[in-house]
């Protein structure tokens, strides 16, 4: 999927997470900068789970997700939400104008499949606490959105999907601004049995996703809003964290829960990408990497034939080995994440240890990135859904009309050296 060459350009505006490095930019920045891993057993979340060992990842300030009237992962998305629109400077008119997309894999399910710790249960709200589409209509509710507002419920590309649809929506002229939102609050002993059940729980370890002794993934809890905005209706000096550059979507058509071991699915949705951006500088990847066995072979599979040998080579740069793995908002999160990085000039390092795909490095300290750089976020969801989206960084100094000229093509060569 693509936009248009004629269609405007996209930009981040305003970007919120809350994940288990907390919900503060200082602290979540200095966390990254230095790998510190948000990581910890469950046991110290929950002395009574059957996974006391288990490394998971969880929202240090739970007040978050408390509240009488929604469901936890509803709660946690008005906040995020609401945050951003105020940080941003949004009117009730520009927030009526926007449209909504949202993405969870589980929806409300952490407070209805068994009670959520401190919330008081009102029965008017039954109904609507176990509906996946609570997320965006509570977004839509508390902030006023008359646009339209939707979820989608892709397994563990949701939140990206989430993200591309935006994009989408926006590059169409069907709106100007658009809310995103993605959550998922995964620690729960029914959705974690499933999981376990099904062979995708990690061990005790630290995660290490191309590692060959890899043996599942560390769920985690997180939730991310990120403000798209059509730069042709912004100001000049409208805070820009990064571009959305396009959008592409691919479904592997294979197996409900497994992947194919050569990563056809993965391979065709990168391969759009790569094609839609020739001669771009594609200067770093965020895969999936969700620990798992299966999909560890299928992404590096995936990674070797889309860069095969003799080609230039994009970093990887891996951030479940630090948040966890949260499900349907982690390409939402991670693309938060990226953004922000991206906005101060560099990519994120990855954790010391970590084993490569042969062929590809992992950066342990952080990368500078220059105007123009192109980086690639990839989720991947079971039954097959995969997911790219592409971002590139802004100069925060230039302003708004230089860059609209320069992708348009409409400037000199030299206003357009990278910075």
């Amino acid at each position: 999927m693509s936009a248009a060459a004629s269609s405007p350009p996209i930009a981040i505006t305003g970007v919120e997470v809350a994940c288990c490095l907390g919900d503060d930019w200082p602290v979540i920045r200095a966390a990254l900068r230095e790998g510190v891993s948000g990581l910890r057993p469950l046991r110290e979340l929950d002395a009574a789970t059957r996974w006391p060992e288990l490394r998971a990842g969880w929202i240090p300030e739970r007040g978050l997700m408390l509240s009488r009237q929604y469901g936890p992962a509803s709660a946690l998305a008005v906040h995020l939400a609401r945050r951003a629109v105020e940080r941003r400077g949004w009117s009730a008119s520009e927030c009526a104008e926007a449209c909504l997309f949202a993405g969870s894999s589980r929806g409300n399910l952490a407070g209805w499949l068994s009670p959520w710790p401190g919330r008081r249960q009102r029965r008017v709200y039954a109904a609507s606490n176990n509906l996946h589409g609570e997320i965006a209509s509570a977004v839509s509710v508390e902030l006023g959105v008359q646009g339209g507002a939707h979820l989608l419920s892709n397994g563990c590309s949701s939140g990206l999907d989430a993200l591309g649809m935006a994009w989408l929506f926006l590059s169409q002229g069907l709106a100007a601004r658009a809310v995103v939102v993605a959550v998922d609050l995964p620690l729960i002993e029914p959705l974690l049995a499933s999981f376990d059940e099904t062979g995708l729980l990690g061990g005790g370890a630290a995660g290490d996703p191309y590692s060959p002794a890899t043996n599942g993934f560390h769920p985690a809890e997180a939730g991310a809003a990120i403000l798209l905005e059509r730069e042709d209706m912004m100001a000049d000096d409208a805070p820009r964290w990064a571009r959305v550059r396009g959008y592409w979507s691919a479904s592997d058509a294979f197996d409900i829960v497994g992947a194919p071991k050569d990563g056809d699915g993965m391979v065709r949705c990168l391969q759009r990408a790569v094609s839609a951006l020739p001669g771009q500088n594609i200067a770093a990847i965020c895969p999936h990497a969700n620990g798992t066995a299966a999909h560890a072979q299928a992404e590096a599979a995936a990674l070797r034939r889309v860069w095969a040998a003799g080609t230039e080579k994009p970093a990887l740069h891996l951030l479940k080995p630090l948040l966890g793995h949260s499900l349907g908002a982690s390409g939402a999160v991670e693309t938060a994440l990226l953004a922000d990085a991206m906005r101060q000039g560099h990519l994120p390092p990855n954790p010391e240890g970590l084993t490569p795909p042969e062929g590809f490095s992992l950066p342990t300290e952080p990368v500078p990135l220059p105007h123009q750089a192109l980086v690639l976020n990839l989720s991947v969801a079971m039954g097959g859904h995969n997911a790219v989206l592409a971002l590139e960084r802004v100069s925060p100094d230039r302003p708004a009309a230089i860059d609209r000229q320069i992708l348009a093509g409409d400037v000199a060569g030299g206003i357009a050296e990278q910075k």
